[in-house]
């Protein structure tokens, strides 16, 4: 089914987004270690213990106050283990990075990037396109993949 390593990883990041709530996107996010293990996954949703009522989702406004994002839910997850990132790729389903979760993948020291390009016009291109920039400005290398 698959030909190579990248296919599976956003496969698996694809099927981790599926459990999020949020009816408009789902994404999911899982890092990855130098050996090819799976150090932590994310999808995006409200914080722990935060009610995650349909309602709550339903109100667009309300929703982006509360949500995190599976790129910062993964790196969180992994803090929450002790789990370093340092040297790691985080493979992306559902959306491209944003500039937002593009800082904090800089700070715990993944090394790659590897997600899917946005083919709509969107309201995110704007932040993405800013996630870019900071990644080369640091090195961080990115790929994009069907």
């Amino acid at each position: 089914m698959f030909t190579d390593w990248n296919s599976r990883y956003i496969a698996l990041a694809k099927e981790i987004s599926s459990w999020s709530k949020d009816p408009s996107t789902q994404c999911g996010a899982i890092i990855v270690g130098e050996s090819g293990q799976v150090l932590s996954q994310g999808y995006n949703g409200f914080p722990r213990g935060l009610s995650d009522l349909d309602e709550l989702y339903a109100d667009r406004e309300l929703k982006y106050k509360r949500i995190s994002h599976a790129e910062m839910n993964a790196i969180y997850n992994a803090s929450r283990t002790g789990v370093s990132l340092y040297g790691s790729t985080i493979y992306v389903h559902g959306l491209p990075v944003c500039h937002e979760c593009a800082k904090a993948i800089i700070q715990v020291g993944i090394e790659k990037v590897v997600m899917q390009k946005n083919t709509k016009k969107d309201r995110w291109n704007e932040s993405c396109d800013l996630a870019q920039n900071f990644f080369r400005e640091v090195g961080i290398k990115t790929s994009y993949i069907d």
